[in-house]
């Protein structure tokens, strides 16, 4: 069976007759009769019985196909619309990884300006930390991510910088070194520090920097991917956290004060916050379209990021 073929016989059901519906389907009557004959041949049953002046009624085997052409042919219809709303970014869905590096507030702008454009596609935001979101990426779970470059070459995957920044050390306001400057690594040798379980790299980090200093590393480290545990963690004991300031920003700047950020430069470790997608897969064209609001998103608030460096912000894809 054809979809042209459902779509006539449709048409003689619904009108009564071969000579009203000819037009309808744009043959002739003869021609319209060829193709319903053809149809029930195809079957092997009789699916209209002819009358005079090419008045037809439905057999019970018509009956039966009117009801399965309807489902048919509304199926068509609906992959259809479903297909071109796709196309043009109207409907389907995007599913992004945000990591650690990456400012919420260029996100959050980028999606509302997204959803409030193309309100029928389904957007999934997914947080953690960017080694965690890889292998989702690169199992086809994520369209891109907005996270952290964190170097070494990944296969199969293209990476857009957007801004460079520095990680910082925070604590709570009532650690012992909250309030004294110019810290040094033996300042903090003896405290607990926080590491992320999925970045071991960060408390390699660590280690390494107080091993430069002549140094023993830190003792004790708890490792968390949990954001809300670790932060209560830090409000509630003297531990130290070295994270990318877009993870802390705000809880450093609010109100009460509960995390500070410690004076202490060492070491040193620069995070690239960076667009991540497949090289070889073509991205949906709504996810294609989101990617390219989030880097207008990051253009329009770049320069109120105290804490990053502009790369490529001003560059198309």
């Amino acid at each position: 069976m054809e979809i042209k073929q459902l779509r006539r016989f449709l048409a003689v059901v619904e009108t009564g007759s071969l000579t009203a519906a000819a037009p309808t389907v744009g043959l002739t009557q003869q021609a319209l009769g060829a193709s319903i004959s053809n149809l029930e041949k195809e079957l092997g049953v009789t699916l209209l019985d002819r009358g005079p002046g090419g008045v037809t009624t439905p057999t019970s085997y018509g009956m039966m196909l009117v009801a399965h052409a309807k489902s048919i042919l509304s199926s068509e219809n609906r992959a259809r619309e479903e297909l071109h709303a796709f196309r043009d970014a109207r409907g389907g869905s995007v599913r992004i990884g945000i990591g650690e590096a990456f400012a919420p507030e260029i996100i959050a702008e980028a999606v509302c300006d997204f959803h409030r454009a193309r309100p029928d596609v389904t957007i999934t935001l997914i947080e953690g930390y960017t080694e965690a979101l890889l292998p989702r990426l690169e199992d086809g779970d994520l369209d891109f991510i907005a996270g952290s470059d964190v170097g070494g070459p990944q296969n199969g995957l293209l990476k857009f910088p957007i801004y460079s920044c520095h990680d910082v050390f925070i604590a709570r306001a009532q650690h012992p070194l909250a309030q004294k400057r110019d810290l040094r690594l033996k300042d903090l040798q003896k405290f607990t520090w926080m590491a992320p379980k999925s970045r071991p790299a960060d408390a390699a980090l660590i280690n390494d920097a107080f091993a430069r200093a002549g140094l023993a590393g830190p003792a004790r480290f708890i490792w968390t991917d949990a954001p809300m545990v670790g932060t209560h963690l830090l409000m509630m004991d003297d531990i130290v956290f070295m994270t990318s300031p877009a993870m802390v920003i705000g809880r450093l700047m609010s109100r009460d004060n509960a995390i500070v950020m410690l004076d202490i430069h060492e070491p040193r470790v620069e995070r690239r916050a960076a667009l991540i997608y497949p090289d070889r897969t073509r991205l949906n064209p709504s996810a294609m379209l989101l990617m390219d609001a989030v880097r207008t998103a990051a253009h329009h608030q770049i320069g109120e990021l105290s804490y990053a460096t502009p790369l490529n912000v001003e560059q198309p894809f």
